[in-house]
């Protein structure tokens, strides 16, 4: 008797010890994001597709997700530098598709690297490197086939584990970005075809654009190509699962943000920054929950990290820890929150900044000039090409792609009567209050983020006129350094409206370019590649390496 009762006191101290040292192992993280996904193309955020997203479904379901979830800002490269840095672009000088341009901003992979952790990144490597020395131990370019993320995810974590190391993983698809995959070519053998293909007349079409069998043609491709991102979400989750890792590791699901549709991607409407956000933490989160109540950034993840991981918070940020939300608290501040755009690819800038809350979202647009100058990669495609040809026999359609091209100087939207901001009420006697509150709001915030428009927006809303709202504006650039350019010209409609011509035109005034001294674009990609190999080989064989 005894015995029996030491034995099992002994039992109890080991099963306790040994569960103290469970908490006490690192937390490793998945970070698992689309390209260009609209929030509500996802099953549980009410997207009314059967069957297009199962597996982030079902990892709502095992976790929390958030219905008012908002990126920093609606380009990749920046928006991918808010999550790494948790600070806005303007701040952190990573408003463009460039390295961050302020020197020693704290990024989570230096901060998680420093503190032993593993840091590796699948897709889109140069859109999510902050440095060009950023620590990566990782860092993998992808294509479009689900078995490649599974096996690299796989291999990383295998050698993290092998290495009593914890790990940082963000695996970034290329999908539901152009080129989506062509439905046509279902059946024919590509390695890359996803697991369930959609036809055009059973994909829903978004209010934002016109029901026409080319849109339909287009969005059928892309929503065949969200849930080819579904299938990574699944793949990737099955290696954790197959290894035992899913308690001992904080796993966030997000878009980039919006999809690439006029109005969406590359604005600062709310589908432009709206984004799915999902957070699974098995133990520590309850799962099924949905936060309804609060708005949250994707400058958030970064501080959350590091209070989960009890790494010490260096500051500045302009994100805030969401674990109080996780843990099922309340938090202050919540209601509202503040997005920017700032540029395209090329550097030609649209600055935007924008207020919303859950109900309303004002908009001020410091590059509006009264002209038709706007074109980003939202309006590629066959949608505004179709809404253009549409436009000439329906007014409605007119009138709509008109005002894409050309904009107005403040937008103010009643979300809940008009949640897809088609109808501007900037000039609505009933909304005056309510616009000067936000106005207000705004001007404060601008200011107190230290950012180069606030200037811009205070002349404007002193004198109400374009013409020195647009003195201002272009002032900017050598007065804060902005990157990049103002967009002053016109655009040449001719791509949308005879888009064969145009491409033909563009093809034959194509010369043949000289090769470079340093060879072709691919000899000069192999020769750095062969390069960083053997850079990374000699430090592999060096003395005293910690490799």
């Amino acid at each position: 008797m005894k015995n029996s009762v030491i034995l099992t006191l002994l039992f109890a101290y080991l099963f306790s010890a040994g569960s103290v040292l469970a908490e006490k192992q690192p937390l490793n993280f998945l970070i698992l994001t689309a390209d260009d996904m609209n929030w509500d193309s996802v099953g549980c955020y009410g997207c009314p597709l059967e069957d297009v997203t199962p597996t982030i479904d079902k990892l709502a379901t095992d976790g929390i997700r958030f219905e008012h979830a908002h990126v920093a800002s609606t380009a990749c490269y920046p928006s991918r530098s808010a999550i790494s840095t948790g600070m806005r672009g303007h701040r952190s000088g990573g408003e463009g598709f460039f390295y961050l341009r302020h020197p020693d901003v704290p990024t989570v992979q230096q901060l998680l690297h420093d503190e032993g952790y593993r840091v590796g990144i699948l897709g889109k490597v140069t859109h999510s490197t902050p440095y060009e020395d950023t620590p990566w131990d990782l860092a993998l370019e992808m294509g479009r086939v689900t078995e490649d993320f599974a096996k690299e995810s796989a291999a990383f974590i295998d050698d993290s584990v092998k290495q009593d190391k914890p790990f940082y993983l963000i695996v970034n698809s290329h999908d539901p970005h152009r080129p989506y995959f062509k439905i046509d070519k279902a059946g024919a053998g590509d390695p890359g075809e996803p697991s369930h293909v959609f036809q055009p007349d059973e994909i829903p079409i978004h209010p934002t654009v016109p029901d026409h069998p080319t849109v339909r043609y287009e969005q059928a491709c892309y929503f065949t190509s969200v849930r080819r991102f579904d299938d990574v979400v699944e793949a990737t989750l099955k290696v954790l699962e197959d290894r035992g890792l899913e308690e001992n590791t904080m796993i966030i699901l997000l878009s980039d943000h919006g999809m690439a549709v006029p109005s969406a991607k590359s604005n600062c409407y709310t589908q432009s920054t709206r984004t799915p956000f999902i957070v699974r933490w098995d133990g520590k989160v309850t799962s099924g929950r949905v936060d309804s109540e609060h708005i949250i950034s994707t400058m958030d993840i970064l501080p959350t990290i590091l209070e989960a991981a009890g790494i010490e918070n260096p500051g500045g940020m302009d994100g805030r820890s969401l674990m109080p939300l996780l843990r099922g608290e309340k938090q202050d501040n919540r209601d509202h929150i503040f997005t920017q755009y700032y540029m395209k690819i090329g550097k030609t800038n649209y600055q935007m900044r924008a207020l919303q809350d859950k109900e309303f979202l004002y908009l001020f647009n410091p590059w509006y000039n009264g002209k038709p100058v706007y074109n980003t990669s939202s309006m590629g495609g066959s949608i505004f090409a179709t809404m253009l040809q549409m436009g000439k026999n329906d007014p409605v359609w007119a009138e709509r792609s008109e005002y894409l091209l050309t904009r107005a100087p403040e937008e103010f939207f009643d979300l809940r009567s008009d949640p897809h901001c088609l109808n501007n009420l900037i000039a609505d006697p009933l909304h005056v209050e309510r616009i000067a509150d936000h106005r207000k709001r705004m001007g404060a915030h601008l200011f107190s983020s230290t950012d180069p428009m606030a200037e811009v927006f205070e002349v404007f809303q002193e004198s109400q006129s374009v013409e020195k709202m647009i003195e201002t504006y272009a002032a900017m650039w050598e007065k804060h350094g902005i990157p990049g350019r103002v967009a002053s010209t016109p655009v040449n409609r001719e791509k949308w409206e005879t888009p064969d011509k145009a491409k033909a035109e563009r093809k034959s005034s194509k010369k043949a370019k000289p090769i470079p001294p340093g060879g072709s674009d691919e000899e000069r990609a192999a020769k750095r590649k062969a390069n960083r190999a053997a850079k990374k080989a000699a430090e592999e064989s060096a003395p005293n390496s910690d490799k």
